[in-house]
């Protein structure tokens, strides 16, 4: 299936940028961003975030 096209853009702090999952995973995260009150967008930064630090320097 290919991606859509969306607009995106950006500001001196963020890009704003639409992105596209699976349901059922949207779902969770709305779910986990609930039951620890942060916003899903939030929640995406610390997930990404922990992720280029596991994945190392470079990577």
């Amino acid at each position: 299936m290919p991606e859509p096209l969306y607009e995106a853009w950006e500001h001196d702090d963020y890009v704003h940028r639409s992105v596209v999952m699976p349901a059922g995973l949207a779902e969770r995260l709305a779910a986990e961003a609930e039951r620890r009150d942060i916003s899903v967008s939030d929640l995406l930064i610390e997930y990404a975030e922990a992720g280029l630090r596991a994945s190392g320097p470079g990577a």
